[in-house]
């Protein structure tokens, strides 16, 4: 019952925190909407291409826009997604650039961007994934935030929205269940790290200063790697209100485990070795109240183990004639499930008010079920992962991780270390 009070007060110092983060007044608009390009890698995958790259064509701002799409040279079937709305919009102040392969058969992603960037003419660069899906005021909520004083960076919350399969769905869910709840609260202990990869924007000015992304072509944590540059520079980075949609489509379980264990391998291996003892004490903090409702399941199932034996006859007979006369003593039964019942009752409160206040109410009913294995299972999985290993799957690739940033391919003869594709 003591870990299940301290998992009710940790879930609502959550829910504040985001009340209190969403209600903030938005920084003042800068006199002058500033010229932005936006830089948006293409790589064929799974996701709804068309749909995300619809949503940039419909952004609402005041200012100058540039859409730069970097597309693989034999990727026809993207530039022809590309094509085909730059006819239906035409007014959308996009501009189409193929690249030839850096390595294999496709460009990565840091090689898509060294395409795009000497044609960037804005005074703000946005970087954004091609499976992020805008809201129409994205800029408008994104960039006022790089005018605040000591900002060098911005960048925003991920909202999942792919059901398709029970794999996708986990992620979704696991994704929407921690981001919001977990990434703004620790915003309030600590200033913001790093940065999500998926939409960011800094002065062109800024991102020159850093460095940009020279230099990381052998690197695996790029947005890890430009948030140290920013910060290193005296400068902060901002975590914004804007939410926009991630389409992450999963087809098997063991591409689920992958992608998980990229996520987690990453940061733990190039990020934390980097953080001061303080930054690294607060985000075990931040994380340490998902393991609550496993723990407590855990006990629930040995508060009960006693009872099942007695019950199949498995407890030997002094076992039983002290189940016995603890039956018929003057004292209510014992109900090992009470507050395993009461924590998952909480993780499902707060989750439906994170999606109905939020994320939109992007959960479908069908897809609550799997909101047991998020909070049951789901914990145990990271902490497995985030215990150890360094190597991980991507893109048919099998990838060793090294101590700060580096890494190198294993098992693949027609890869070579030092090479990527950023997808996914």
């Amino acid at each position: 019952m003591i870990l299940a009070l301290l998992y009710m007060a940790d879930r609502l110092l959550r829910l504040l925190a985001l009340r209190d983060f969403f209600r903030r007044p938005p920084p003042p608009a800068p006199p002058e909407w500033p010229a932005a390009t936006l830089i948006q890698p293409v790589t064929r995958g799974t996701h709804d291409l068309r749909r995300a790259l619809a949503s940039r064509a419909a952004l609402a701002y005041p200012g100058p826009q540039q859409h730069l799409l970097v597309c693989d040279v034999g990727d026809r079937q993207s530039q022809q997604v590309v094509h085909e709305l730059m006819v239906e919009s035409p007014g959308w102040p996009a501009e189409l650039i193929l690249v030839a392969p850096d390595s294999g058969v496709i460009a990565s992603k840091l090689e898509k961007i060294r395409a795009a960037l000497p044609r960037a003419a804005g005074e703000v660069l946005i970087f954004v994934d091609d499976d992020v899906r805008l809201p129409p005021d994205a800029l408008r909520t994104l960039l006022p935030h790089l005018w605040t004083p000591g900002a060098g960076a911005s960048f925003g919350l991920a909202r999942y929205e792919a059901w398709e399969t029970p794999w996708s769905s986990l992620m979704s869910l696991f994704v929407n269940a921690s981001a919001l709840p977990s990434y703004v609260p620790l915003s309030y202990l600590a200033e913001p790290y790093t940065i999500t990869g998926h939409c960011f924007a800094l002065r062109r000015g800024v991102f020159d200063a850093a460095g940009g992304f020279a230099g990381m072509a052998a690197r695996l944590d790029d947005d890890h790697e430009l948030a140290r540059r920013v910060r290193a520079l005296g400068l902060r980075c901002v975590q914004t209100p804007l939410i926009y949609g991630v389409e992450n489509r999963l087809a098997t379980a063991r591409a689920y485990r992958n992608q998980l264990r990229r996520w987690l391998t990453i940061p733990r291996l190039t990020m934390l070795p980097q953080l001061s003892p303080r930054e690294r004490l607060v985000t075990l903090l931040a994380s340490a109240g998902n393991l609550l409702p496993p723990m407590i399941a855990l006990l629930a199932i040995l508060r009960a183990v006693p009872q099942i034996c007695f019950l199949l006859g498995l407890g030997g007979k002094a076992a039983q004639t002290q189940q016995k006369k603890s039956a018929g003593a003057a004292q209510p039964p014992p109900h090992p499930h009470r507050e395993l019942i009461l924590v998952v009752a909480i993780f499902l409160a707060c989750y439906a008010i994170i999606d109905r206040a939020y994320l939109g109410g992007v959960t479908p009913a069908r897809r609550w079920p799997l909101l047991l294995v998020t909070a049951l299972l789901t914990p145990l999985h990271v902490l497995a992962v985030s215990l150890g290993g360094d190597e991980f799957e991507w893109r048919g690739q099998r990838i060793r991780l090294l101590l700060g940033g580096g890494f190198e391919v294993v098992g693949a003869q027609q890869a070579r270390a030092g090479t990527r594709d950023d997808r996914g």
